[in-house]
């Protein structure tokens, strides 16, 4: 029979541990390896302080890691106001400039910031402001950036279109700063073009709400309005202001015997495929 001192069980369990860590180990840094060996993708949307609206978000960062694997995935929010009001509610999430610190804490030198804003207005602009000295960086571009965006974008949203009724395509829009409003603009004229029962309107600044008046006309034939969300998350503005039951919504101004919402951008795969080609874009703009 083998015997063993206590001295040698100690030993030979150190040696076991040893092992078992440098496994560990290894196998930790081979993970890690595969992951720095590419550029970080900072996911970055204006945010929502709705709690059913940001579930579109774990949406989106599921598909985001099946179509970017081995990819260190992060997410920013350019709403201070929204980070404030999450918090407040003991939920946390990061600016730009706190996801920036973290990169540079973790020793990246490489990251691609993939704005999820609909047109490259003042929230994107923010973006391009933040510090990022000693991190070779690359922006993707806001979701109807090119005439080529706009054309894709339309043929998204064909699905969410009802032929036979009413179509009110809700925007965010920007009453202080009308030149980011160009976009919009472009994307309205081009999709009117198209379906003649399609009318834009936005919240703030240009087109405004002008196209709710057609709309209310043709309910009233059709019997039916239906409500498009060209944002990505269907936060209070869709809630309140588009489908809301007050006296100034646009669901009550256009009064259609029937009132339906389509889901927002965020969930629309097609739509998702444009800002994914945004990000391939500029992974190679940052490999160059």
């Amino acid at each position: 029979m083998w015997k063993y001192s206590s001295g040698q069980i100690r030993a030979t369990g150190l040696g076991i541990l040893m092992v078992t860590l440098v496994s560990m180990v290894a196998g930790c840094q081979k993970r890690l390896d595969v992951v720095s060996s590419k550029p970080a993708l900072v996911l970055v949307a204006f945010g929502t302080s709705v709690p059913e609206a940001r579930k579109v978000f774990d949406y989106i960062d599921a598909v985001a890691r099946k179509r970017y694997p081995n990819t260190d995935i992060r997410w920013a929010f350019t709403s201070t106001f929204i980070r404030q009001k999450l918090k407040a509610r003991g939920v946390v999430t990061q600016s730009v400039e706190e996801v920036v610190a973290d990169l540079r804490a973790d020793g990246c030198d490489r990251a691609v910031f993939q704005s999820l804003h609909v047109v490259p207005g003042q929230e994107f602009r923010e973006i391009e402001k933040v510090d990022t000295a000693w991190l070779s960086v690359a922006v993707g571009k806001a979701l109807l950036t090119t005439d080529a965006d706009i054309a894709t974008v339309i043929a998204a949203l064909g699905e969410s279109i009802d032929p036979d009724g009413a179509n009110v395509i809700a925007a965010h829009g920007n009453k202080r700063h009308p030149e980011f409003n160009a976009q919009i603009v472009a994307f309205a004229r081009a999709i009117e073009a198209v379906h003649k029962n399609v009318f834009v309107c936005s919240v703030e600044g240009k087109p405004g709400t002008e196209g709710l008046v057609a709309a209310r006309r043709l309910a009233a034939i059709s019997g039916k309005v239906n409500f498009i969300p060209l944002m990505v998350v269907a936060g209070r503005h869709v809630h309140d202001d588009v489908f809301g039951d007050e006296a100034n919504s646009w669901k009550t101004i256009v009064a259609a015997p029937a009132s339906t919402c389509a889901r927002p951008l965020g969930y629309n795969d097609a739509v998702l495929d444009v800002y994914f080609g945004h990000i391939d874009e500029a992974m190679v703009g940052l490999e160059e």
